[in-house]
């Protein structure tokens, strides 16, 4: 291909090199068993160097080859690739979907008017919330359990999640003599969002 030219040329002008430097050497004033051997020696050299040529040429030849193969294959792996994350991404949007629909149902009942409903928002995220860190590996039976397995470098808001969990213990222990306000009910979901969110759940 596009190497062969330039490695023939290459050749050539070696090899009038070498005749030039070969003419220049004055060989009369050697020894006649000195000559022999030069001469053997400069024509074994020439032969392997025309050899190496040959095979550095056909090198080149083979890595353009596999270079053109493998920019095939990669293309052809890459278009299925695209098909398969076309499948999946639907997949994918279904899921999703369905979690925000189940945490959509959780803020309209944060942001309804009764004291009942902002407590079963809140009692519903932490059970949305023990559902999505399991289906992500953490171990544990309850949403406490699962907490304290978490590492804090990897989940950065581990502290809120804590926060809000907290919030729904004492409306789970204390009943209805918890008093609850609007504004603790909207900071506590919003905690419970934070997390959702750099877990990837909305």
């Amino acid at each position: 291909m596009q190497a062969e030219p330039s490695a023939s040329l290459n050749l050539e002008y070696f090899l009038v090199r070498a005749a030039d430097w070969m003419q220049n050497l004055n060989f009369g004033s050697w020894p006649r068993g000195t000559v022999v051997i030069v001469e053997d020696i400069l024509i074994l050299g020439m032969v392997l160097s025309l050899l190496l040529v040959v095979f550095i040429v056909y090198v080149m030849i083979r890595l353009h080859q596999v270079e053109h193969e493998g920019f095939h294959a990669l293309e052809a792996h890459a278009h299925d690739g695209h098909g398969d994350d076309e499948h999946h991404g639907h997949d994918a949007e279904i899921e999703t979907t369905h979690q925000n629909s189940r945490w959509d149902g959780i803020v309209a009942l944060a942001t309804g008017p009764s004291h009942g409903d902002w407590r079963r928002a809140i009692l519903e995220a932490d059970i949305m919330l023990f559902d999505v860190m399991r289906e992500q590996g953490y171990p544990g039976t309850t949403v406490g359990e699962q907490l304290k397995n978490a590492n804090p470098i990897q989940m950065t808001t581990l502290d809120l999640a804590w926060k809000a969990h907290k919030v729904r213990n004492d409306i789970a222990h204390g009943g209805e003599a918890y008093e609850l306000t609007e504004r603790d009910a909207r900071a506590t979901i919003d905690y419970y969002r934070r997390v959702f969110e750099e877990l990837g759940a909305i």
